[in-house]
């Protein structure tokens, strides 16, 4: 990118910092507003528009024609948008645009895709009928699961997950969603009783973490629940392959992923009699449409079975 658009990069970086500090989003958003809004800003620089208020409607229907014609899904152009979206608010709030140039733009279809869930029999299956203890790290390996799938819990939750946040009295976990807001997540007995034993096999760390508690001292590594040999959390992209491993060996899904699990969780409990409001909360969805998908895809399964009906 040449010097041509000094301004709009200014105004981005003060729009990321906004992002981070002001509202609070965690570092893999604003990155990822980041590169969105650089891929922009570079489509702009070809278009010879060095400005805020030289950005037009025409312009952005042009960038989103560009996406499309690069084989990007809807989904991920509707993903990109909404980071421009975001960054026009922010510059109308500044006083720098007097208008919104996404007023008469309207974005591509969105496919209508149902979430699919692994089947709990195959879940089952995973959990019960694996050898875990023929893996150099399987006790770690099935905890890790199990608390995707009888939590909801997001990736980067579960990641950061730390002894402290287990509450085995009150069979809760406190975890860290969107927005840096809290949450308490209650934890099946069973679960909790592998929990345990897991925490019980690790001891020398839990006894170590027990002692900075009881002491008080402040330490700059966290004692997480999954950690790697330097006391560290794990990797994102770590977690992701290890659940695909082990996922493929006992499903036929098309995605076998740690946010499958979320929605494998969510829809089980729903089909099971479970409250939407309930879910919703335990989910730390901020909205209740966030939730609502789940009852399409129970409704599906519903008509699927209403077939079997035995009619003239």
């Amino acid at each position: 990118m040449n010097n041509q658009v000094p301004e709009l990069q200014q105004l981005t970086q003060q729009y990321l910092l906004y992002l981070e500090k002001t509202k609070r989003m965690s570092i893999h958003t604003v990155t990822a507003y980041q590169f969105d809004l650089s891929q922009f800003i570079k489509f702009l620089d070809g278009e010879a528009i060095s400005e805020p208020k030289q950005i037009k409607s025409g312009i952005i229907r042009s960038f989103m024609a560009n996406l499309l014609e690069e084989n990007l899904t809807p989904r991920s152009v509707h993903r990109k948008i909404s980071s421009i979206r975001g960054w026009f608010k922010f510059m109308r709030k500044q006083g720098i645009l007097t208008s919104d140039p996404m007023a008469k733009v309207l974005l591509p279809k969105m496919p209508k895709t149902l979430v699919k869930d692994i089947p709990a029999t195959d879940l089952m299956n995973l959990f019960n009928r694996f050898p875990w203890n023929e893996e150099e790290h399987g006790e770690r390996d099935r905890l890790l699961l199990l608390l995707f799938y009888t939590t909801g819990m997001r990736l980067s939750e579960l990641i950061n997950l730390k002894v402290a946040d287990i509450d085995f009295y009150r069979g809760s976990l406190k975890v860290l969603g969107k927005r840096n807001k809290e949450r308490l997540i209650p934890i099946h007995p069973e679960t909790s009783d592998i929990l345990k034993q897991y925490l019980t096999n690790r001891s020398t760390e839990v006894t170590h973490s027990r002692n900075q508690l009881a002491n008080n001292v402040h330490t700059t590594t966290p004692n997480y629940l999954f950690q790697r040999n330097n006391g560290e959390a794990l990797y994102p992209i770590f977690v992701y392959r290890l659940v695909n491993k082990y996922l493929k060996l006992f499903s036929h899904a098309s995605k076998t992923s740690p946010h499958v699990l979320r929605h494998s969780f969510a829809t089980h409990m729903l089909n099971n009699g479970a409250n939407l409001l309930a879910i919703k909360d335990i989910l730390g969805h901020a909205n209740l449409s966030a939730t609502q998908v789940y009852t399409k895809n129970s409704f599906e399964k519903l008509k699927k079975i209403h077939q079997l009906h035995p009619r003239e």
